[in-house]
């Protein structure tokens, strides 16, 4: 149930932008620069970086704003780990396989 989200990202140095096919959050958007409770914040920008944080003991910092994710970590990106942090993205709203 849910959909995929379609997602593009490019890597500048310790940081990756992604962009997604739809809105995450509100335009004014939401930073964590540490993995967020979602239960004591249950936005979707909360449960998105919680995830994030997750999926890459390297991050370091989220930004999700509107359609745009940014996420920071401690060391360069490799094509592995941009492709999991783009995967939980693109599976955000997915609740169960089909």
């Amino acid at each position: 149930m849910g959909q995929s989200i379609s997602v593009a990202g490019t890597v500048l140095g310790a940081t990756a932008i992604f962009e997604a096919d739809r809105s995450l959050s509100g335009q004014d958007g939401e930073s964590f620069g540490s993995r967020p409770d979602p239960s004591g914040d249950a936005t979707f920008p909360a449960q998105l970086a919680a995830r994030l944080f997750d999926a890459d003991t390297g991050v370091t910092g989220v930004f999700v704003g509107s359609n745009g994710i940014v996420v920071h970590r401690a060391n360069s990106w490799s094509d592995t780990e941009v492709d999991r942090i783009g995967s939980v993205i693109e599976d955000f709203f997915v609740f169960y396989d089909d």
